[in-house]
């Protein structure tokens, strides 16, 4: 797949880093050499472009005290769901973890799988990496996020046209954790749970399961797009949490150059460009569906929509409420959202 202008730029400015790097490194003593595992594809937007980018952002501010080495496709072993267990472990230092994954773990961040909150990556990324400035994302114990992309908005793709809301009734949809599972069962369909990301293409072809919510943007990186020919767009379904953690010991044993490096590039910015090459690829993933005689998105009518978002608003009741500590998350979220939109 092609990438826009605001990607292209991106590996750009990557390229001209990287080539500054190497100057640097002549000079470098001995650099920490960390691991950034990924058990996606090496043609996604965060691993062909984003991390690049990191990479060779930290690199260069650490001068010649840091390198990272890139491990794309399960390269250094593991499944999406072992990924943070990997990082825990020590097998890598930094990997893409996603939150749905380990259950009850994130709960805060699972709060982004609720639906009609995000318009964009980038603007939930940087509004759940405000929540964890915040100190209000648990389950991360001895951990530092480095950064964080909320996918979305979610979609379904299936294999039967979907004209309307009652198209969905009885699909058997792949669904990722209880947010989801609540959303198909109260739009009519049967979900499917404990089907990892890169399995779901395969279950739809053997005809296990009909469909799936899947955010556009990755309906090529899981060969979705092979299987699942009608997709609905119109309703914003959630996004799911993608952290990329790192022991925070780790962290703090670097050389000062490279923990200066981390400080600069971590965190906001690394999200901010996760977010902005997933909104890329998601519109031109969005852009290639509707360019293709064999795919039909399917726009559904105003009181489809309107029954639609009644079915789904008491998705939210249960979360809106305050938690042990006195703090209702889900108004965090709103409030963080707010000011994501008010600085943009």
């Amino acid at each position: 797949m092609k990438f826009g202008p605001a990607a292209v730029g991106t590996i750009l400015s990557a390229a001209t880093i990287a080539l500054s790097l190497g100057a640097n490194a002549a000079h470098a003593q001995e650099a920490v050499t960390l691991r950034f595992a990924s058990a996606f594809s090496p043609m996604s937007a965060n691993n062909q472009i984003s991390v690049p980018a990191f990479i060779a952002a930290v690199e260069e501010a650490s001068e010649g005290t840091l390198k990272i080495e890139h491990f794309p496709g399960g390269t250094i072993g593991g499944s999406p769901v072992q990924q943070l267990a990997m990082v825990e472990a020590g097998t890598a230092d930094i990997a893409e973890v996603v939150v749905a994954y380990t259950p009850n773990r994130f709960p805060e961040l699972g709060l982004f799988e609720l639906p009609f909150l995000a318009e964009s990556n980038v603007e939930a990324g940087l509004a759940a990496y405000k929540l964890y400035e915040k100190e209000l994302v648990s389950g991360l114990d001895g951990l530092m996020l480095v950064g964080v992309i909320m996918s979305g908005p979610y979609g379904t793709s299936a294999t039967s046209p979907l004209e309307s809301l009652s198209d969905l009734s009885g699909l058997r949809i792949r669904a990722a954790g209880p947010i989801q599972t609540d959303i198909v069962t109260r739009l009519g369909g049967t979900p499917v749970g404990n089907v990892p990301a890169p399995g779901i293409a395969e279950n739809i072809s053997r005809g296990l399961l009909d469909g799936t919510l899947m955010t556009p943007g990755n309906l090529y990186n899981f060969r979705i797009a092979d299987a699942a020919k009608h997709h609905h767009w119109e309703l914003p379904l959630g996004s799911v949490g993608v952290i990329f953690p790192m022991r925070r010991d780790t962290f703090e044993n670097l050389p000062p150059k490279a923990k200066e490096a981390f400080e600069t590039y971590s965190g906001e910015w690394f999200t901010r460009v996760l977010g902005e090459n997933l909104d890329t690829q998601q519109q031109e993933a969005e852009d290639q569906v509707r360019a293709d005689a064999e795919h039909t998105v399917h726009s559904w009518s105003e009181e489809d929509l309107a029954e639609a978002r009644t079915l789904l608003e008491p998705v939210k009741d249960q979360y809106d409420v305050e938690n042990s500590d006195g703090v209702n998350v889900y108004r965090e979220i709103l409030a963080a959202f707010e000011d994501v939109r008010a600085n943009q």
